[in-house]
């Protein structure tokens, strides 16, 4: 951050500090959107909504990182065929005869309604499979029957969903017992009819779901991410046919749900990956795959809604870090860093970074998330038992204030929350001084060396200051100077001024060019430019583009030996009795391209065509190999418009060039650009020398204040868990900043903290209060608030105080030696 003059206050020492998060505000997740976590957990899908119900008060208590859990519903009795009532499961709703009535099902709206309105649970969905569970009772693509009878199930369950309050529908689409649904099989029709029977079901039956809940969010474990198998990494050119001949349907089942989706509804793609780790960047390969790859298998009149309807999604499952796990597994995260839960938090991390709303929690029967009331799941751990210090983790990724609110809350209810930042003092940043100019000399230089002398150049600065759009004169405020030097020694007394150019700024410019003709004096080798500025407080001078050229004399230092010119059409010729060329001949248009012969040209002094067409009926207009020609001193040319063959690169004695129709680049305008210009048309680009100066930076200077007493907590220990917090009220223009940083025995700590911000949007004259959380790094043993600000006029204000520093956390529990077994093919 540029630090822009005015006022500055620095509190404490810093270098960095930890790996910590922290959120704009209570429930706002890091990257400053709030993502939603859901759990699909088996103690939770395995039970009853009504004993989901009776312990919802649990779910805040014990698993605060969940905004809602997956529902599913049990011993549904749905109606057979013959009228006899069948006893139906959540994963048994894709059927070609059993009807889920709206009178089955309706006894549940009262509980799922009370569910949806636990503010910790209102993200709930109802889950169901998306397949038939068995081969033995497939759908057929061709029986029209039993895909409207699933799409009657489909829109009874909407429609629960959408009376209770729910978000929608999570589907699992995965074919477990073999079921084949989206597989082509021998007993399909051809593929090519299948799939278009695919779409068409896929559109039937989510018309009925959206018909009655048309802002429904369909969550699916798999949607389009099923196909990155197919993708090859990126590198396979046609993964949609690739896909195709494996028999894959899915991809046209989707596209026909995609065809029926309204405006309002929303899909939820949830990449069903368990073993991929953060170390290898599997959430960022996953959201590739999702929101790009997967435009392969989108039908084209889809990709809009696929663009802007598809949210992405990511999964982790929770028995990777149990503490029984086996390192041989790949259901198994090593540790890194000596720990499995900074595993685990690197991962939550990456994978809150990419999902643009969701990502899911899934659990198996490794743990349950608490005792249930009625003894639900037995003796069966909790999850926090499984993996301690889980829990904690989750919650420094996914929400680490509202874990500091919620720490705050239990210590203050014991008597244990204690400010150790309480005999700080309030600070006062306020800008008590006029505006005025301050002179900065010599900011920035510039040595060139390797100067003749007696050789004549020409130097350019670009010059510019902030203030220029609102007061184009102050660009006068930038001055650029320079001295002669000798072995690396000024041999000038006094500096030479570049001037400005008067008349101010070309039209929508910021930089004005100082120009000047210099001529290298006696005893010289080398010139030192110099740029400075009188700038007023919170102003800014840039010079760039310094550059010294050496360019040809602006006047004819020698005239050429009189001479008529002859030219001899047979031989090719063209001669004034000195200078012979080789001639090119539009008889036309009568005019003549005139070539030397490189070093071998006949000729010596200056060359001037300006009486070739009194002499010969002729006009030269293109001029070309005279290279390497020491012989020749200066070109008078009115005609010429342009260089051909090298032009006269090389011949270094050519002091001057007179050729008022010689073609120059647009940007050529100023006279000091059209002889630069001229230069390299000629082909004397070696006379051209760039240097320097590009954005180097004058302010106004600030000034320093430190308070009495450093903000510094000591006696910390690596690991523990601290909130810090400050209130702020500002007024006027600059910049603030506020951070933690850590010490360890006297000596900086290198690591990264986020900057404390505020939880309310600017608004000046107002008090506002920001936090952050932060986890003590290994070597540290005091932690400093480091404030500083820059306060850009004279009614710039900054206050700050209420400071709190509270110990909430102790370090991660120590898991065992045997449950931080690295895992061969893992990182460390």
């Amino acid at each position: 951050m540029k630090n822009r003059g005015a006022i500055s206050i620095v509190l404490g020492v810093f270098v960095g500090a930890l790996s910590a998060v922290s959120a704009v505000a209570a429930g706002t997740t890091p990257g400053g959107m709030p993502k939603k976590y859901v759990g699909l957990l088996f103690d939770v899908i395995n039970t009853t909504p009504a004993n989901i119900l009776a312990n919802a008060d649990q779910f805040a208590e014990h698993a605060p990182y969940l905004d809602g859990v997956a529902i599913a519903l049990r011993d549904v009795p749905a109606v057979a065929p013959d009228g006899t009532i069948v006893v139906s499961q959540h994963n048994s709703i894709m059927h070609p005869t059993h009807r889920w009535t709206r009178d089955a099902i309706k006894d549940q709206l009262p509980i799922l309604k009370a569910i949806a309105q636990k503010p910790h649970l209102k993200e709930s969905f109802l889950l169901f499979w998306q397949t038939p569970g068995h081969k033995s009772i497939r759908l057929d693509w061709r029986d029209d029957k039993a895909w409207a009878n699933y799409a009657e199930n489909m829109a009874n369950v909407a429609w629960l969903a959408k009376e209770a309050g729910l978000k929608g529908l999570m589907l699992d689409p995965e074919e477990y017992k073999l079921s084949l649904q989206y597989i082509h099989t021998g007993d399909d029709p051809p593929f090519e009819e299948c799939a278009k029977l695919a779409r068409q079901r896929g559109r039937e039956v989510f018309s009925r779901v959206f018909k009655e809940f048309p802002d429904a969010v369909i969550w699916s474990l798999w949607f389009f991410s099923r196909f990155s198998w197919w993708l090859e990494n990126g590198r396979q050119c046609n993964p949609l046919n690739y896909c195709d001949d494996s028999g894959e349907l899915s991809q046209y089942y989707y596209n026909g749900m995609i065809d029926a989706m309204p405006p309002e509804a929303l899909a939820v793609d949830g990449t069903e990956h368990y073993s991929g780790s953060s170390l290898d960047n599997a959430y960022i390969y996953d959201y590739v795959n999702e929101s790009t790859g997967a435009m392969a298998f989108v039908a084209p009149e889809n990709m809009k809604k696929f663009r802007s309807q598809f949210l992405y999604s990511n999964t982790h499952y929770l028995d990777m870090y149990k503490l029984t796990g086996n390192p041989s597994s790949r259901w198994y995260h090593g540790p890194v860093n000596g720990s499995r839960l900074e595993h685990m938090r690197l991962n939550f991390e990456q994978s809150l970074r990419v999902a643009t709303k969701y990502i899911w929690l899934y659990g198996e029967a490794s743990g349950k998330l608490f005792n249930w009331r009625d003894g639900h799941y037995g003796k069966t751990k909790t999850w926090e038992e499984v993996a301690p210090g889980m829990t904690e983790t989750i919650m420094m990724v996914k929400d680490p204030i509202g874990l500091a609110q919620r720490r705050k809350s239990e210590l203050k209810k014991k008597g244990g929350l204690v400010n150790l930042a309480k005999d700080w003092k309030p600070i006062v940043f306020e800008n008590q001084r006029e505006e005025r100019e301050i002179f900065i000399p010599k900011h920035c230089t510039e040595k060139i060396t390797g100067l003749k002398p007696g050789t004549k150049y020409q130097i350019s600065v670009g010059c510019s200051i902030s203030s220029v759009e609102e007061n184009p004169d102050r660009i006068y405020a930038t001055h650029v100077r320079y001295y002669w030097m000798k072995d690396g020694k000024r041999v000038s007394d006094k500096p030479f001024e570049i001037p400005l150019p008067k008349g101010g700024l070309p039209p929508k410019s910021r930089f004005l060019d100082a120009t000047a003709v210099v001529a290298v004096p006696e005893g010289v080798d080398s010139i030192e430019v110099e740029a400075y500025a009188s700038v007023k407080v919170g102003e800014t001078a840039r010079f760039r583009n310094l550059q010294l050229n050496d360019m040809l004399e602006p006047v004819n230092p020698e005239k050429a030996i009189p001479g008529k010119w002859v030219y001899d059409e047979q031989k090719g010729t063209l001669s004034d009795g000195n200078w012979v060329f080789a001639v090119q001949v539009d008889k036309k248009n009568r005019t003549l391209t005139a070539r030397g012969d490189n070093d071998k040209t006949v000729g010596k002094g200056v060359v001037d065509f300006t009486n070739v067409k009194t002499d010969t009926g002729y006009t030269v207009e293109k001029l070309g190999r005279l290279c390497n020609l020491p012989a020749l001193t200066g070109v008078v040319a009115p005609n010429v418009w342009r260089f051909v063959d090298g032009g006269l690169s090389g011949s270094k004695n050519v002091k001057y060039l007179k050729m008022d129709s010689l073609s120059l680049p647009r940007w050529a305008t100023s006279e000091f650009s059209r002889r630069r210009a001229l230069v390299f048309v000629a082909g004397y680009r070696d006379r051209l020398v760039k240097r320097g100066f590009s954005n180097n930076i004058h302010r106004g200077k600030s000034q320093q204040m430190r308070p009495q007493d450093p903000m510094v907590v000591k006696g910390l220990k690596p690991g523990e868990l601290y909130s810090v917090g400050l209130s702020m009220k500002r007024r006027g223009g600059g910049v603030v900043f506020t951070n933690v940083r850590f010490r360890g025995n006297g000596r900086d700590i290198e690591t990264f903290v986020p900057m404390l911000t505020m939880n309310q949007p600017r608004k000046d004259n107002l008090w506002r209060s920001g936090e952050i959380v932060v986890r003590v790094p290994e070597g540290a043993d005091e932690m400093y608030l480091d404030i500083s600000a820059e306060v850009y006029s004279k009614v710039g204000y900054y206050e700050f105080k209420d400071f709190t520093v509270y110990k909430i956390g102790d370090p991660l529990p120590v898991w065992p030696e045997e449950a931080l077994r690295e895992k061969g093919w893992r990182h460390k």
